[in-house]
């Protein structure tokens, strides 16, 4: 229960910096425009840090193992997801966004850094074991769901800088090397800006939507009852029925970390593709928008019964 009430503290802070993002924009102090740049920072600059600074501690088998394991069960978990929207795309009407935004959480912008506020250094390196099956699942399954196109973008996915982050965090891991004093410096620094920035860049986005139409949008509420509750529900469903912690409880730790990532709100990967694609973008904003104020509640929710359960 203690960890549920930090998260639930420390996502209300985020909530906080949304706030400042809208506000900013009342005040004509930043135009709704400026998130696309808030954005662009956080991708391509302020996330690959952090995921890199994830990778700078100490190489142990233990490590190691809890690194795998994660990385493991989250590609295990995203395929029963994705078979299941296979399996209810036609009768529920699922078009390309909501059946991404059931499936991929925002690992990134929001997940590491609120791990890394609520539990520390340690375990962010296992939130960014999660980076890998998440890239390399959206930027194939999502990338081509939101195109209406099979086939692979490969020169996208080996572009793609947070995974060529965790490829490099991993080498550098491997071969116990580390930045010099001075990078490690600029790096936390850019590192701690994920949070304020992506949560201000919703508070932005949100500054120029009807309030009125976030909140009557009523397949929303669909969507976020199978993103914030029934498939995080059918992951700890999956976990306990393998009986792995069973066997390897200590992993419960650990894994406690990729249930965060799975009870995490709608990727903002998703609402940024739909732009690209024309695919129903202002529905996709309002999904992210909305799961990131319910995930106040939910994550805690599904933290607090995967200790209940585990630990």
């Amino acid at each position: 229960m203690e960890l549920s009430l930090a998260l639930m503290s420390n996502i209300a802070v985020m909530l906080i910096w949304v706030l400042v993002g809208y506000l900013a924009v009342k005040l004509s102090v930043l135009k709704t425009e400026d998130s696309r740049l808030l954005s662009s920072l956080t991708i391509y600059v302020f996330c690959p840090s952090m995921i890199l600074m994830a990778f700078q501690i100490d190489l142990t088998p233990e490590r190691l193992h809890g690194f795998l394991y994660a990385m493991a069960f989250v590609f295990v978990i995203y395929f029963v997801w994705i078979l299941i929207t296979q399996l209810i795309k036609k009768p529920l009407s699922l078009d390309p966004v909501d059946t991404t935004s059931l499936v991929y959480s925002n690992v990134g912008n929001l997940v590491i850094p609120l791990v890394s506020m609520t539990l520390g250094e340690e375990m962010t390196f296992y939130a960014a074991a999660i980076q890998v099956p998440f890239n390399l699942l959206f930027w194939t399954h999502g990338n081509s769901i939101l195109q209406e196109r099979a086939g692979v973008n490969w020169e996208k996915l080996l572009k793609n800088i947070n995974l060529i982050a965790v490829f490099l965090g991993l080498i550098l891991l491997a071969l116990q090397i580390r930045v010099p004093e001075i990078m490690k410096k600029t790096l936390n620094g850019l590192s701690a800006c994920v949070a304020p920035c992506s949560m201000m860049s919703v508070g932005l986005v949100l500054a120029g939507t009807s309030v009125k139409n976030i909140f009557t949008c009523k397949k929303a509420y669909g969507i976020l009852l199978g993103r914030l509750i029934v498939f995080p529900l059918i992951a700890l469903g999956i976990l306990w029925c393998s009986g792995l912690l069973k066997h390897h409880p200590e992993l419960t730790g650990i894994l406690l970390i990729s249930f965060m990532s799975l009870a995490a709100p709608t990727a903002s990967n998703v609402a940024q593709m739909a732009v690209i694609y024309d695919q129903r973008t202002t529905e996709a904003s309002i999904y992210n928008i909305l799961s990131l104020f319910f995930c106040v509640l939910t994550i805690p929710i599904i933290i607090w019964m995967y200790q209940t359960l585990f630990m």
